[in-house]
């Protein structure tokens, strides 16, 4: 399994925590100034849900109150009030407290409406954004970022930022406004008791300084374990068919469960830290607690406070601890989104490496050739995939680029519909390097058929329209017999309605290979490049595939990259490649007249004889005369450096 995209999510997750860092502040900021943009479009349910906290901070500041009239004018009355006088209070304090009490049930459930709905919008733009962004990053980032890992961060991670940015975000503000309301009530009541009730504080703070570095290991510990898990099982369920095969069923099951036991491990390990910081934090708060009690009952009998002032204290001291407690609880909560965020930001931050230029222009329909000018490529400085490559296509004509595995064939196929830039040298259409080109543009001219047949689950007509989705019914029946493919989808329960499984399974690999075939061919672009259109098809499969490249072909321009001698030998023009290198180019009766590396593998597949052309005749080496001059012409004029044979 690929984890190179994964291990570069620690470095991320530092950098995003300095040491200076780990301030709640400053990590607060780091989030905000990173989805900060998301939030701002749902400003005005931002506004209402600020209202509903401080009327909510409003209503819980009143809520002791009641009681206190209770004890002081009913219970306990300081004078000598009337009969009449204290059930005429009872009934205020009891209508005050049933009237309180329904108006913080309907604050707090509107409040918590709209936050669900400011986070729900504002996760969905976030994710939204980031699978566009995937969309657009390289290739070689998806290679070497795991599936599972990837789906990870589109879900779980984002609803880890969502609560951080709407619930905890608004809760901590709610905290605030009630510390700082209780606090001037508490001061105005005894100012002596409430400065003992400040003492508690740094304690606090200890508790919370001494677990916070903990939490943050453990938390990336359990994020880490839970992106190996997703792509464990996402690489199981994709090779559902070789774990079958190899009767590997069980083994998979083991593995699934012994990833399954590390994440179970890594997250019980992240809940035992919790509760154990949780736990310090409210012993912390039980002994301050009992302790300022017992402070506040000797004010009373000191006759400094009233019974009523007491209850006030007291519920306000539970209630002053209660956001206190939270509010401490807040650097861990920051610390596992901030891992969460980090990851997404990490991604976010990635700029694609395929971008139009400032000033780009559209591509037209080419009208002269294809080619590669000195283009070397490399994903790593010290391991070149291409060296110096040259190769020409003219329009209308069948390039073949045929080689060993790993001689640097599909990169060509990338090159030529612009997936990468070439590291060195220059692809052309019509002597325009691609980069001066829009890649919307390109890809309309150029087409590219993948050597995986990729199916989604939808009907036969969605995909083989799926390059262009409003094409008729008629014009994907063209395109399918074209690719001859009609005779089979026709069979299908449902014909071009039929819904085929996920990733084509119900299908053969030849009759996936023509679907695909069939969907390059109804995007209409003039070059179309086949990437290994015949890897895995039996001898009868490979037939009727090659059967329909040659229809295909015909008064196209058509780059055929494969290592199967039978999808090459006809083509108009044949390039070799080896490490890299053109070693070879020219007609299939002059590479097997050269004895070079072309003609041993011919031999080793089992080809002597002479090919039919893409056109359908043959005409002395395989090749129309005409075209074959005006190959050779181009030949000569495009590579004066020689043949490189």
């Amino acid at each position: 399994m690929r984890r190179t995209g994964r291990r570069q999510a620690p470095a991320a997750a530092a950098a995003a925590h300095p040491p200076g860092s780990s301030i709640p502040v400053m990590q607060a900021r780091m989030i905000l100034r990173i989805f900060g943009p998301f939030l701002r479009p749902q400003w005005p349910g931002c506004l209402l849900a600020a209202l509903l906290a401080v009327a909510g901070t409003g209503i819980a500041l009143l809520k002791p109150w009641p009681l206190k009239y209770l004890f002081d004018e009913v219970l306990l009355p300081s004078g000598n009030p009337t009969s009449q006088d204290i059930q005429y209070i009872l009934v205020l304090v009891v209508v005050a407290l049933a009237a309180i009490t329904v108006l913080d049930s309907l604050v707090g459930a509107a409040r918590s409406y709209i936050l669900t709905v400011v986070g729900e919008r504002v996760a969905a733009s976030i994710r939204t954004r980031l699978y566009d962004h995937l969309q657009r990053l390289p290739l070689a980032y998806h290679e070497g970022t795991p599936t599972g890992e990837l789906t990870t961060r589109l879900t779980g991670d984002v609803d880890k930022v969502r609560a951080l940015l709407t619930v905890t975000f608004v809760d901590a503000s709610t905290h605030v406004l009630t510390l700082a309301g209780m606090a001037g009530v508490m001061l105005i009541l005894d100012w002596q008791l409430s400065l003992a009730l400040l003492l508690v504080l740094p304690l606090l703070l200890l508790t919370v300084s001494g677990f916070r570095a903990r939490i943050r290991t453990v938390e990336q510990s359990a994020r880490d374990s839970e992106g190996d898990l997703a792509a464990v099982a996402q690489e199981s369920l994709v090779a559902i068919k070789l774990v079958k095969a190899t009767g590997r069923e069980e083994d998979e099951s083991k593995r699934f469960r012994r990833h399954s036991d590390a994440s179970v491990a890594a997250v019980l390990r992240s809940a035992r830290t919790s509760a154990a910081f949780g736990a310090a934090v409210d012993a912390v708060v039980a002994v301050a607690t009992t302790g300022l009690i017992w402070l506040g009952a000797q004010r009373v009998l000191q006759g400094a406070l009233t019974p009523g002032d007491l209850i006030i204290f007291t519920s306000y001291l539970r209630d002053f601890f209660g956001p206190t407690r939270a509010l401490s609880k807040l650097p861990a909560q920051l610390t596992r989104a901030g891992v969460r965020a980090a990851r997404i930001a990490d991604t976010l931050r990635r700029s694609p490496d395929i971008q139009d230029k400032p000033g780009a222009r559209p591509a037209g329909p080419p009208r002269k050739q294809l080619s590669l000018d000195g283009v070397g490529f490399a994903y790593t400085q010290d391991r070149p995939v291409l060296r110096d490559v040259d190769l020409t296509v003219p329009v209308g004509s069948t390039l073949a680029v045929v080689g060993p595995t790993g001689a640097g064939k599909s990169t060509i196929a990338a090159l030529m519909c612009r997936l990468q830039d070439p590291t060195s040298g220059r692809v052309l259409l019509d002597g325009t390097d691609l980069r001066d080109l829009t890649g919307a543009s390109l890809h309309a001219q150029v087409g590219l058929v993948t050597q995986d047949a990729v199916l989604f689950r939808a009907s036969v007509r969605e995909n083989i329209a799926y390059g262009r989705p409003d094409a008729s019914l008629e014009e994907v029946q063209d395109a399918a017999r074209a690719a001859q493919a009609h005779a089979f989808v026709q069979a299908l329960p449902r014909g071009y309605d039929t819904v085929l499984a996920e990733r084509g399974a119900t299908l053969s690999g030849g009759q996936k290979q023509r679907l695909a075939l069939a969907r390059g061919l109804l995007q209409g672009c003039p070059v179309l490049v086949l990437d290994e259109p015949t890897t895995g098809l039996d001898a009868q499969s490979e037939h009727a595939l090659l059967e329909a490249l040659r229809q295909v072909a015909s008064g196209r321009t058509t780059v055929i990259i494969t290592h199967r001698m039978a999808a090459a030998m006809a083509a108009d023009q044949i390039v070799v490649l080896d490490a890299g290198r053109v070693v070879e180019r020219g007609t299939h009766h002059r590479l097997i007249a050269g004895g070079g590396l072309y003609a041993e593998m011919c031999r080793l597949q089992g080809i002597t004889g002479l090919p039919p052309t893409w056109n359908g005749t043959t005409h002395g080496n395989g090749h129309h005369p005409s075209r074959q001059s005006k190959l050779d012409a181009d030949q000569s004029a495009t590579h004066p450096r020689g043949s490189r044979q």
